[in-house]
């Protein structure tokens, strides 16, 4: 199993232009443009801070699963996602040593696919697991910047 590095640290925000002037102001953050998706009632801005994007989400709706988070346990830390080289063999071995997974096969997005582990099999933390298309540039590396994690998802 390989997860080749953390390439972002998931935050669920009721204020997306607060929490970024937050990053911006006291973290030097360089901050992506606003991404809409659709299908998770939700919008995001990636703020990068060194060699990690925070994927600062706002809900777009009282219904969508951020809104349900921040309902839950308020502001704060959503996931911590992995780049990984081959989704399929990782999420074989966490389930085998008995993770439970959110995402038993993988979501494909724009040429990459990802998956989320639940919160409970690694103390309160989700993961988000990331296969990244190849030639993708990830966060930290030369030429990256903090735009998405698997360029634009307006669906």
């Amino acid at each position: 199993m390989k997860l080749t590095r953390i390439t972002e640290v998931g935050v669920a925000v009721p204020d997306l232009e607060k929490a970024t002037r937050l990053f911006v102001e006291r973290l030097g953050a360089r901050p992506g443009e606003i991404v809409t998706v659709k299908r998770y009632g939700m919008r995001y801005r990636m703020c990068r801070v060194g060699n990690v994007d925070f994927e600062l989400m706002e809900p777009l709706s009282d219904d969508s699963v951020i809104a349900s988070f921040l309902r839950s346990r308020g502001p704060g830390l959503h996931h911590v996602a992995f780049a990984v080289d081959d989704l399929g063999a990782v999420l074989d071995i966490l389930a085998a040593k008995g993770s439970k997974l959110i995402d038993r096969e993988p979501r494909s997005l724009h040429g990459g696919r990802y998956a989320f582990v639940h919160p409970s099999s690694f103390e309160g933390v989700m993961l988000e697991l990331i296969e990244y298309p190849e030639g993708a540039v990830l966060p930290g590396s030369p030429g990256g910047s903090p735009s998405s994690k698997l360029e634009n998802q307006e669906d």
